[in-house]
């Protein structure tokens, strides 16, 4: 199995700012690395000036016509895979991604929790997964315009408000001309959310509402378990459609994703929680992934359990996880809160990681291989 010893990035200005946090756990340490970026990005916090108009791809027809945002969109179908046999070719055993990079964006905006990540595919395409809070969306647009503006496929996790917010917000009010190739979604009955949480019902609502705002074409509601979606040089796999389950409904109904680009294969886990790793290991051969880097799931804490990442085996971690959430911190100090963030640190120290990217020490560039 591929195996990277190392990662690193080198930043657009030539800087590079590596932060170690050492934490004891039974005399074992282990480390966070701080990527931040410079130049050119460094007006993405800015706000966008002017109203104009989000220019949606539609290769095949110009006409289109919103279907009704509470019935499922007419969809394309797209080949499936044996999980284990999706990868890329090493084009660049220099970088990660090849000519492309994965940037971990921090919420900007509150210190609130939020999962929104951009992969370059180096070819003029941009993967965007999640996206972060409604709040989110100007910052997450100016993102994407300082890239080229093109989305290849934007993939979403479920529709929390911390996840899904800044797509809605984009779609209904934002002003960059950007293009989307590809929204990709398993989303379960209207009936199902309400019955179980008034918010991500209406959060539900919202994004049905966005979505009838767009061609319909570009609306991939019907994704199933290893399916493959071509993103030029990436390619992204499917790993499950939305869980139904008994205990934390909505996280569990997360989205698993691989993406791969360049050889390295990263692991998307949205806020996949315990019951929902579970059936994840009994659908999917999660060591045939090959994986490199995982996201953690719901941002560190109180998400899959430790077997499943003993499975996958991950040499790198995304940690969206603001300074609190990460210090276990409701305000009396480290390790005053309820979370479970220490514990799965722990966790990574026993399986040898030594390498995590985490939001609390700002956006997160994973771009070259030492």
């Amino acid at each position: 199995m591929r195996r990277m010893e190392s990662y690193g990035r080198k930043m657009a200005a030539g800087l590079m700012a590596a932060l170690a946090l050492m934490l004891g756990f039974n005399g074992l340490k282990l480390e966070s690395f701080a990527m931040t970026e410079a130049a050119p990005f460094s007006s993405q916090k800015q706000e966008l000036s002017s109203i104009g108009t989000l220019v949606i791809a539609d290769e095949t027809k110009k006409q289109e016509t919103a279907a009704n945002p509470n019935l499922p969109p007419v969809l394309s179908t797209a080949p499936t895979a044996a999980f284990g046999s999706v990868t890329t070719p090493v084009t660049d055993p220099s970088s990660m991604f090849g000519p492309g990079r994965l940037t971990l964006l921090a919420n900007k905006d509150t210190n609130a929790q939020s999962l929104s990540v951009i992969i370059e595919n180096g070819a003029g395409g941009l993967i965007v997964v999640d996206g972060g809070w409604t709040n989110n969306g100007a910052s997450l647009l100016n993102e994407i315009k300082q890239r080229g503006g093109h989305v290849a496929a934007w993939l979403i996790t479920h529709p929390d408000s911390d996840h899904a917010g800044a797509l809605v917000d984009i779609l209904d009010n934002h002003s960059s001309e950007i293009t989307i190739d590809g929204i990709y979604y398993s989303f379960l009955e209207d009936e199902w959310y309400a019955g179980k949480d008034d918010n991500v019902a209406a959060m539900v609502s919202r994004i049905k509402s966005a979505f009838g705002k767009v061609p319909q074409n570009i609306l991939h509601g019907d994704i199933v378990a290893g399916q493959v979606i071509d993103a030029g040089p990436a390619k992204i796999q499917v790993l499950n459609s939305a869980y139904r389950m008994n205990g934390d409904y909505i996280n569990n109904s997360s989205v698993a994703y691989l993406v791969s680009l360049n050889g390295t294969n990263t692991v998307f886990l949205g806020d996949l929680a315990k019951l929902g790793g579970e059936q994840l290991m009994k659908d999917v051969d999660l060591k045939a992934l090959d994986c490199d880097i995982v996201q953690m799931s719901h941002h560190g804490q109180n998400g899959v359990d430790y077997e499943v990442y003993k499975a996958l085996n991950p040499r790198v971690c995304l940690w969206a996880t603001p300074q609190w959430l990460w210090d276990n911190d409701n305000g009396g100090g480290p390790g005053s809160g309820p979370w479970l963030t220490q514990e799965t640190r722990s966790w990574l120290v026993r399986l040898g990681v030594k390498e995590n990217y985490c939001t609390k020490d700002g956006d997160q560039v994973i771009e070259y291989r030492e």
